[in-house]
């Protein structure tokens, strides 16, 4: 019996089998941008290999498979999704249009927020004049003030669709969360007289408040469902040719897995599904260490990923931003910066300084030293070019590194700077550690966090190799590489453990005091429907339902603002709602911050309902401490030393249980290296994870 977990990065897609005993099978290919399923299908030959099997065999005993799929990333980053037009009340139609005040910068990287010249709005979604707009009207209390008139409607849908040969219909009607009625007419004719047109509505992708963001929403939804829909399907049945006997599950970026036919209605939330699938596992395997506070930062082959756990749980948010579009949908609170392995150094004419990022090689061409035509030097080039990276040990010898390739792009960007390169590929490395470490700052400390007190952990193919500067940059002494080398493909393990989970939002306005009547009403009302949508996809699980409440003081309108407090039980639980709240919004913002001249509201209560995933536990092969000596022994240029030093290398599997090591060593495992520097000592765990401590590394 095997647990399956496959998740296609930018550079690798990942794949991890779990038995049924807890042992578990990795292995990483490269990922196939014209067709995905092939790197899928080339990562599951590679661990199946490693489990010693073959695929079919492998698909065959899978009692679960879960995917991560950057398919509706890539559709809205490349501008390659649907034809999609969008329907909306008379004189509502230009709200993707108006956007935000924000919109030319919203998401930007912070250096051209100021910049006029580099700002801009995104490139439309729709096709240019797509909109239909319906005379209707709904009012903010749900009330009918103007009645749908279906047959018009369905004639004007019909021309609209023709007019513009849509294949994807996004509704997004005023005011619908308080009264559906007229979205779901317009689906349910959509669906009975173009089953061929995609529809997406609002009503079922995100039902809240907020006009621009719904819309958003909505769009994207209908802009990526097709394509997302189209592949899951294919690779659906290449699996079952292949031999699946389990239907196969997607990820989501709330942390959860639905159901193919669930994951393709609402394809909004496979956008960033890897990234949560990482924290989801970290959230995992943090119980297991004893932290209940970690930094989880996964720094993969084209972006830097980081994520929180606080008191043992993952943090949600339910604002994203792609491409400049802001959209509302409770996922992980899951932060990117392109920082990756893959992320291209250069010379910037305008100051002559070194820069890095945000642009990527990715997997093809990849940095030059892959040796697959690439010649722009990369952080992995840069790794290569100091010895953190031995050439001849990436990927256990499956892909050797070109050190010369390496060199030589390094060197040509160290000719303009006028340094050496070593010089210059210490730079590249420490100004990437620098991006990383300022990302984590922005995530712990606008949530009231000190980044000191939490552990990192450190995950993806590069992440073990870059955490020592990152972790001391921020002060955290203590690093935990989660599974040893399975933490190259945590987010495939992720992705195979994760829970059966969907999120239902009711936007409802409680003024404090409470009434508890209402807001039990309230609550009861959401975690139906959290529930009733669930039912389908759980089979014969139990489902649990948690609710939490949206909560800000009144007329307090800024998102940043906004405060999340689990929804307390017994009978009092609108007291002790408040009384939670105002200890939350001391925490986060200080004594200070809290107004005695407004009432605190709730104005949206959110239900998780989720279906547990019975994965057993990772076992690990508890090996007894002996002498543990060096397999081989390099030079490095280590960036904070700004000298070679002569470094020990070390073979992680080989390495049993309580060793201690002290840097400078490199601890190589099969698809990921561990930097230890000098001045830091690494021990080993009896859980599988590695511990890197930094107490002396600064």
């Amino acid at each position: 019996m095997y647990y399956i977990g496959v998740d296609i990065g930018g550079t690798f897609t990942d794949c991890v089998a779990i038995t049924g005993q807890g042992e578990h099978f990795t292995a990483k290919a490269l990922s196939t941008k014209e067709d995905p399923v092939e790197g899928v299908l080339a990562a599951l030959a590679l661990t199946a290999g490693a489990a010693g099997t073959d695929s079919s065999t492998l698909l065959a005993g899978a009692a679960r498979f879960g995917h991560g799929t950057t398919i509706g990333t890539n559709a809205v980053l490349e501008r390659r999704g649907a034809r999609v037009g969008l329907v909306a009340t008379a004189g509502h139609g230009d709200a993707l249009k108006l956007m935000r005040g924000h919109g030319r910068v919203a998401g930007r990287p912070i250096e051209q927020v100021y910049s006029v010249h580099g700002s801009r709005l995104p490139d439309p979604l729709i096709v240019p004049g797509a909109v239909l707009e319906v005379h209707e009207r709904v009012d903010s209390a749900g009330k009918v003030v103007v009645g749908l008139d279906v047959e018009a409607a369905a004639a004007a849908l019909a021309a609209f669709i023709t007019e513009y040969e849509l294949d994807s219909v996004a509704i997004a009607l005023l005011w619908s969360f308080a009264n559906p009625s007229h979205e779901r007419t317009l689906a349910a004719v959509l669906a009975e007289r173009h089953p061929a047109v995609f529809v997406s509505s609002s009503v079922d992708v995100s039902p809240r408040l907020g006009e621009f963001e719904r819309t958003v929403a909505t769009v994207i939804n209908g802009y990526v469902g097709p394509a997302c829909s189209r592949y899951l399907d294919k690779l659906a049945g290449q699996l079952r040719e292949g031999g699946a006997g389990t239907p196969m599950l997607v990820m989501q970026s709330n942390g959860g897995v639905l159901p193919v036919s669930a994951a393709g209605k609402t394809s909004l939330g496979t956008i960033d599904s890897g990234p949560a699938g990482g924290l989801t596992g970290v959230a995992a395997l943090a119980g297991v260490y004893g932290h209940e506070n970690v930094v989880a930062t996964d720094l993969g082959g084209t972006s830097f990923d980081i994520g929180l756990v606080a008191g043992g749980r993952p943090m949600v948010t339910d604002e994203n931003v792609i491409d400049q579009y802001t959209y509302r949908l409770p996922h992980l609170d899951v932060r990117t910066v392109a920082c990756g392995g893959g992320t291209i150094a250069r010379f910037d004419e305008a100051t002559g300084a070194l820069r890095v990022g945000p642009e990527s090689a990715g997997s093809e061409p990849g940095p030059a030293c892959y040796g697959r035509g690439g010649t722009e030097p990369t952080v992995t080039d840069a790794d290569v070019v100091l010895g953190l990276l031995r050439p001849e040990s990436f990927l256990e010898g499956r892909m050797p590194l070109d050190l010369e390739a390496a060199r030589a792009a390094v060197g040509r960007l160290a000719d303009r700077l006028g340094l050496p390169v070593e010089e210059t590929a210490a730079g590249i490395i420490e100004i990437n550690n620098m991006r990383a470490a300022s990302l984590i700052r922005q995530q712990t400390l606008e949530r009231g966090h000190d980044p000191r007190d939490f552990v990192l952990y450190a995950y993806g193919g590069a992440g073990p190799v870059h955490a020592f500067g990152y972790a001391a940059e921020i002060g955290v002494r203590e690093v935990v590489v989660p599974l040893g080398n399975g933490a190259s493909t945590l987010s495939a393990f992720g992705i195979a453990s994760g829970d059966i989970v969907h999120y239902r939002e009711l936007e409802r306005s409680l003024l404090a005091p409470f009434d508890n009547a209402a807001l039990v009403d309230a609550v009861t009302e959401v975690s139906a429907a959290a529930r009733g949508e669930l039912t389908e996809a759980a089979g014969a699980g139990e489902i649990h339902v948690e609710v939490e409440a949206l909560m800000r003081f009144r007329e307090q309108l800024m998102h940043s603002l906004e405060v999340t407090v689990a929804l307390p039980a017994g009978p009092d639980s609108s007291n002790a709602l408040l009384s939670a709240f105002e200890t939350e919004y001391k925490r986060r913002y200080g004594a200070g911050g809290t107004s005695l001249f407004q009432a605190v509201e709730v104005f949206a209560l959110r239900a998780r309902a989720s279906v547990t995933a019975e994965i057993p536990p990772p076992r690990v092969t508890v090996r007894p401490a002996g002498k543990t000596t060096p397999v081989d022994s390099c030079e490095v240029f280590w960036p904070d030393a700004r000298k070679s030093l002569p470094t020990d290398v070390y073979l992680g599997d080989a390495l049993g249980t309580g060793v201690t090591l002290t840097g400078p060593a490199l601890v190589e495992l099969a698809h990921t290296t561990i930097a230890v520097p000098p001045g830091a000592s690494l021990s080993t765990g009896t859980n599988g994870e590695i511990r890197l401590h930094l107490e002396e590394s600064r």
